[in-house]
């Protein structure tokens, strides 16, 4: 089984699930280490007399940020198969405020919870008994009471990546992040510093080297340039070539709502106005290419025209992306996705293969389908929202 990272296999997704274990320990024992166990050494961040949250955590986001497009950009990872939490920008800010709340209250959050859990703290029972407890209230109540499933869902739903939003190259802006964060280190210590003097510092607190701060934020920078000018991919010199994708795959895809997948719509007629939800229509040929080359690699490019004889990019479009075309372009979509199936098989799998199907073209078209006992994908939202989100931890 072939994972986001290359080529890293398993020999089950049971397997690959124990791993989880080994990362969780490591996790957690970094943590402790690093004093966030102690509730204290939480709730001096708040009182600015320990600034060591603030420079951990932003330390392990410029490693992972800078490690991970590094290794997109150089082709070890499939960017494609990374899940990223979809924005739901007013239930967020909500949840994000409570959050902090219960964070300065406990000098807690989710994850360190448990690790003072474990270390033997009782603050961190309660903390973690309190947030069991909130999940379970949420959970029953989302339905009963007025307006907060309304908050809950309200947002686009759509996957939003801080790069993809200032239209740069993510290591561009991971660039802009470590070098912010070496003034961020400088300001921090200085704080500390004006606030130590009054009040005595948390125990495992670390002693201030702003040359090893330094000499680390240079070799993000430094790793973060390399990949940049070493992995960036060029234009194709030649066609690209293209691997076809049955309709009910890329169905299948957009329901789940999978990440990193653009659909360009390749139809010659303009006046068409019907499509696949979310493809991108674009004038020319030249405007395709410059936004693709604008596209974050390793990301899932779906094309179709209207009879599926698009199967290789012309010369000009940019390496790094995972090219596709839809099997049939439009008619393959309408026969096989907007078309409720009629033939029913004698095996079970076969009328399960059937229903599913149907319950596809209702999704997309709209149509009522007779309820079975195949699950049916979930309800449409507007502007691509696909029933309620996924809860999200803190740290």
């Amino acid at each position: 089984m072939t994972s986001a990272l290359f080529p890293l296999e398993f020999a089950s997704d049971d397997f690959r699930l124990l791993t989880g274990l080994f990362i969780g320990f490591g996790f957690g024992f970094v943590l402790e280490r690093a004093g966030f166990g102690n509730a204290r050494k939480l709730a001096a961040q708040f009182y600015l007399n320990d600034m060591t949250v603030f420079k951990v955590m932003f330390t392990a986001i410029l490693v992972a940020m800078v490690g991970l497009y590094g290794l997109a950009s150089l082709g070890f990872v499939d960017m494609a198969m990374m899940w990223v939490n979809p924005t739901f920008i007013p239930a967020q800010a909500v949840g994000g405020f409570l959050l902090g709340v219960g964070f300065i209250m406990s000098g807690l959050c989710p994850g360190t919870s448990v690790v003072s859990m474990v270390s033997g703290r009782i603050d961190g029972w309660v903390t973690f008994v309190g947030i069991f407890l909130g999940i379970a209230l949420f959970t029953f109540t989302v339905d009963w009471v007025p307006g907060l499933q309304a908050l809950y869902l309200a947002g686009s739903g759509e996957v939003s990546l801080l790069h993809e939003v200032f239209g740069i190259p993510a290591l561009v802006l991971a660039l802009i992040m470590v070098a912010g964060a070496v003034l961020a280190f400088v300001g921090a210590e200085k704080v500390e510093a004006v606030f130590q003097a009054k009040t005595k510092p948390v125990e495992l607190t670390p002693p201030n080297r702003p040359r090893l701060k330094l000499a680390m934020g240079g070799s993000l920078a430094a790793l973060a340039i390399v990949t940049l000018t070493a992995g960036s991919p060029g234009p194709s010199t030649g066609p690209v070539a293209m691997t076809s994708m049955a309709p009910l795959v890329l169905a299948e895809k957009l329901i789940e709502r999978e990440p990193g997948i653009l659909i360009l719509d390749l139809r010659s007629d303009p006046d068409s106005e019907r499509g696949i939800p979310g493809a991108v229509r674009l004038g020319d040929s030249e405007a395709r290419a410059e936004y693709l080359r604008r596209t974050p690699e390793g990301t899932l490019v779906v094309t179709f025209d209207e009879s599926g004889r698009f199967t290789e990019g012309p010369a000009g479009w940019p390496e790094g992306l995972d090219y596709r075309f839809l099997a049939g372009g439009w008619d393959g979509w309408a026969e096989d996705v907007l078309t409720p199936a009629s033939a029913w098989g004698n095996s079970l799998a076969e009328r399960d293969r059937v229903q599913r199907q149907n319950q596809i073209s209702a999704f997309f078209s709209g149509a009522a389908v007779q309820n079975f006992s195949v699950a049916a994908p979930p309800p449409m939202m507007p502007a691509g929202g696909s029933g309620k989100k996924p809860k999200a931890g803190g740290c």
